[in-house]
């Protein structure tokens, strides 16, 4: 074999090679997702999931499922969380409004408590599955003005001399926002998804009475609920409170803005909250006569009254007011800020 015959089968072995190598790799490399699959496929399930979704300031609410546990971003988790608290026809000011209360409380939550659970959290969210089914066909432009409301007011909360606070809201006053000064450190129930009373000493301050003639012409404004006496008298006996015999009385004392602070019967007292929540009433302004062997609880607004009155603040949006004078509206020294999420711990 001659030298030029050597050369060129030499070139032909490290050609076949290089084919096989380059095959090989292919080869791999198609295989690569089923042998991770294989590999890694049992694990899968109790893996942490990232959802993506509307951009923000950072951050994320671990959320525990079946499957495992998900970190949804903030600002995901409030367009569900604003979509759970606030009617769709609501004006676009009033959902950023909203949407800087729940921040702020996201927020303040996540700095108390380090990595904030959704479970752990007092905000409540409608999973845009439910989404889908509460808005029907108006599903798409509903979502994209919720998640706005919330891309518009990125990182922006509500503090107090450089403290984020936890701003209450609830749905339609009894004519008259409550006064924090007022009613702070009577009562002390806590309602669930928002409605809780502040428990803070800031809430003290902060909290403006408000006028709000208009929450009057509400088609909620005035509801009615009848229960039997001996049904009424039982919840409160449960209570270890006992009903008047007829012709007794039960005393409200009330505060500045009609709502009940305190029921009394007897040598017995309970919260005007506490009231509420045990007759599944839509407010603590309520009033009680008997009427035929049965009682009639009648009351005024929904919600507990202090804070941020969502169907105002719509009329207030309604009157050329951007979402930062309706705030400024509701709650006395304090200020908008924006800022970046705190570093999980």
């Amino acid at each position: 074999m001659t030298e030029t015959e050597m050369e060129k089968r030499a070139v032909r072995t490290v050609r076949r090679k290089h084919s096989k190598d380059l095959l090989a790799v292919l080869f791999f490399l198609l295989l690569l997702p089923y042998t991770c699959s294989v590999l890694f496929g049992a694990r899968q399930e109790e893996a942490v999931e990232t959802s993506g979704g509307v951009a923000g300031f950072g951050g994320f609410i671990l959320w525990e499922k079946q499957n495992g546990v998900r970190q949804i971003p903030v600002e995901d988790f409030l367009t569900g969380a604003l979509a759970a608290c606030m009617p769709a026809e609501y004006r676009e000011e009033t959902l950023k409004a909203q949407a800087v209360i729940l921040r702020s409380i996201c927020l303040r939550e996540m700095e108390e408590n380090g990595v904030l659970k959704k479970e752990e959290s007092q905000l409540e969210i409608l999973e845009k599955e439910s989404r889908q089914t509460l808005w029907g066909e108006d599903f798409a432009e509903n979502e994209a003005r919720f998640q706005q409301a919330v891309r518009d007011t990125d990182g922006i909360v509500l503090t107090k001399n450089g403290g984020v606070v936890k701003p209450p809201y609830f749905r339609l006053s009894a004519g008259k926002t409550r006064s924090g000064a007022e009613i702070f450190g009577v009562e002390a129930a806590a309602v669930k998804g928002g409605e809780a009373l502040p428990q803070l000493p800031e809430g003290k301050t902060w909290c403006r009475s408000v006028e709000c003639p208009h929450d009057m012409e509400a088609e909620a404004f005035l509801q009615e609920i009848r229960i039997r006496r001996e049904a009424f008298a039982k919840k409160l006996w449960e209570e270890g409170i006992k009903l008047p015999e007829k012709g007794g009385k039960i005393t409200l004392t009330r505060d500045s803005a009609g709502y009940v602070l305190f029921v009394d019967c007897g040598d017995k007292q309970m919260e005007g909250e506490k009231f509420r929540e045990l007759f599944s009433l839509p407010s603590a302004c309520f009033s009680i006569r008997e009427e035929d062997g049965e009682i009639l609880l009648q009351t005024k607004g929904v919600g507990h009254g202090l804070g941020f009155n969502q169907y105002g603040a719509d009329l207030l949006a309604a009157g050329g007011k951007d979402y930062l004078e309706i705030l400024d509206c509701f709650f006395t020294g304090l200020k908008a800020e924006k800022v970046r999420m705190p570093i999980e711990r």
